[in-house]
C-alpha cells in the first residue's frame, strides 16, 4: 500500500503524477501561436516566447498557465514622445483579443491579457514587452508592474540561472519546484506565491535540491525559509528585477506565513516519523502538508 512506502517514493510518484500532459500542452502551443498571428496583424511587433513555468519546464498540470511575452516594437508603447502606462497597453490588448475570440473569456490580469479557452480549459497569459538592451549577452525587457507602470525583466537570463541550479541539483530542482506549486494548488483557493518567486528562491541560499537531501527534507527547507523571513520579498539573484515579491498584499503575505506555518509543522513531523521509519504515520503528515491530495 502507498501508506506502507517511504515518503521519498510517494513524493517522487506524487511528482510523476502532477507532469503537464502532451495533449494540453500542444493546445497551449496552438492558441500562443493563433494570438501571435491575431496581434501581428493590429500591432506592430518584434518577436513572441515562451516564457515562466512552461519555459522552465517547472510546469504543473491543469494549474500552470501558459506565459506567453508579445515583444511589441518601441512605437507601440511611446504617445507624444513619452512611454505610456501599462495599462493603457493591456488594456489595448483585452479588447483586441476580445474581439477575436468572442467566445473566450478574456480578462486583464495583473501583468498580462489572460485568455481562457474552453476547449481545453488551458490558460494562456500574454504578457506585453518592450526590448530595453542588453545585459552581458542577454536581452533585458520591461513589461508591466501591475500598477500602470513597468518593470525590468529577462526571461532568458533568470531560465538560465535556473538551469545552471537545476543542473547542479542533479536534475532534481524542477522536481522540488514542481512539489511547491501543487502544495499552492492542493486547496479550494491557490496559496498566494508566485511561481517566478518558488524557482528564483529555490536558487538561492542553497534552498533547492542538494545531492543527497531527500524531496521531503527539500520542501522542508523551503516551508522553514519562509517562516524565518515572514515571506518577505528576495532580492532577484540575477540583479534585473530588484525585488521579487511572492503577492501583492500585506493580507496575502499573512495567508502565505500561516500556510508554510503549518506545513513547516507537518514537514518535520513527517520527517522524524521516516527518521523511526514509521512510514505510515509520515505520510500521513505529508497528506495534512498537501491537504489531502497527497
Amino acid at each position: 500500500m502507498r501508506t506502507q512506502l517511504p515518503p521519498q517514493m510517494n513524493l517522487v510518484a506524487l511528482a510523476g503524477r502532477i507532469q503537464p500532459q502532451d495533449g494540453s500542452l500542444a493546445a497551449a502551443r496552438s492558441h500562443a501561436m493563433s494570438v501571435r498571428t491575431r496581434l501581428g496583424k493590429t500591432f506592430a511587433l518584434h518577436s513572441a516566447k515562451k516564457i515562466g513555468s512552461h519555459a522552465r519546464q517547472t510546469a504543473i498540470h491543469r494549474f500552470s498557465d501558459l506565459d506567453f511575452m508579445v515583444v511589441f516594437r518601441k512605437e507601440e508603447f511611446i504617445w507624444g514622445g513619452r512611454l505610456v502606462s501599462s495599462d493603457t497597453i493591456l488594456n489595448k490588448l483585452v479588447t483586441d483579443l476580445g474581439d477575436r475570440y468572442p467566445s473566450t473569456y478574456v480578462r486583464r490580469d495583473v501583468l498580462a491579457a489572460s485568455l481562457v479557452f474552453g476547449s481545453s480549459g488551458q490558460s494562456l497569459d500574454v504578457v506585453p514587452a518592450m526590448f530595453l538592451g542588453f545585459t552581458g549577452a542577454r536581452p533585458v525587457f520591461q513589461i508591466p508592474d501591475g500598477q500602470g507602470g513597468w518593470l525590468r525583466t529577462s526571461p532568458e537570463t533568470h531560465d538560465r540561472h535556473f538551469e545552471i541550479h537545476q543542473e547542479r541539483s542533479g536534475n532534481r530542482l524542477r522536481k522540488v519546484s514542481q512539489l511547491l506549486k501543487w502544495w499552492k494548488h492542493a486547496r479550494t483557493q491557490p496559496l498566494p506565491i508566485r511561481s517566478f518567486y518558488i524557482d528564483m528562491l529555490l536558487c538561492t541560499g542553497g534552498l533547492g535540491a542538494p545531492v543527497g537531501k531527500t524531496y521531503g527534507g527539500c520542501l522542508e527547507d523551503f516551508f522553514e525559509y519562509l517562516v524565518a523571513t515572514e515571506c518577505r520579498a528576495l532580492l532577484d539573484p540575477c540583479v534585473i528585477a530588484g525585488e521579487i515579491s511572492p503577492n501583492d498584499t500585506y493580507a496575502q503575505r499573512e495567508t502565505l506565513y500561516r500556510a508554510a506555518s503549518f506545513a513547516l509543522v507537518h514537514a518535520r513531523a513527517a520527517s522524524l516519523a521516516e527518521k523511526r521509519r514509521d512510514f505510515p504515520e509520515a505520510n500521513r503528515q505529508w497528506d495534512l502538508v498537501f491537504n489531502g491530495n497527497y
